[in-house]
């Protein structure tokens, strides 16, 4: 079955999420991703910072299992995640709103010298504690920083992952960066 854009973004999110690799999303999935930005942006933990990446993943868990957890059993399969993404996308006037309200604190996280704008090195270094490669973070680098300034607005993050998971455009600033390009 060939997949769209979109799903093949939402399929790649849906791997990032599931970092014990088991196929399915759960709390401790959220919990390693939150130990593991700590590890490298935050690695205080009476940090501001450190807090608030936890408290980012604990949130983003509850909001994962209360929209995609069908079966109740405190785990979201990818079809489950796929399928929730698209009802929210399609009848959740306040998606679009949460999602971005979750990604800039995800933006904060990242600008870890707290100008208000993400650089290069810093988007890289997010993206490698989050398990992207290299290679991906400088696509998405350059997808992101849609005005060319050579730096990521809160703005230009918000919409790009807005675009990650919506998009059927290749070229939409987002709909590539977590190196999805094709469909497949």
């Amino acid at each position: 079955m060939t997949r769209s854009l979109h799903e093949s973004n939402v399929a790649a999110l849906f791997a990032l999420l599931d970092s014990t690799g088991d196929g399915q999303i759960a709390a401790d999935d959220f919990k390693r991703i939150a130990d593991d930005l700590c590890a490298v942006v935050a690695p205080d933990p009476d940090s501001r910072q450190h807090q608030a990446i936890h408290q980012l993943c604990a949130d983003w868990w509850e909001h994962v299992r209360e929209d995609a957890d069908i079966d109740g059993d405190a785990a979201v399969s990818e079809a489950e995640f796929i399928q929730a993404v698209d009802r929210l996308v399609a009848g959740h006037p306040q998606f679009q709103q949460m999602t971005i309200t979750l990604s800039c604190t995800a933006f904060d996280a990242a600008d870890t010298d707290e100008d208000g704008f993400i650089s290069a090195p810093e988007l890289d270094r997010f993206f490698s504690a989050m398990g992207i490669p290299h290679e991906v973070a400088e696509g998405a680098f350059a997808q992101l920083d849609s005005d060319g300034d050579g730096r990521i607005s809160r703005q230009e993050y918000g919409e790009g992952v807005w675009m990650l998971i919506t998009s059927e455009d290749p070229d939409a600033p987002g709909s590539a960066i977590l190196g999805q390009t094709g469909v497949g």
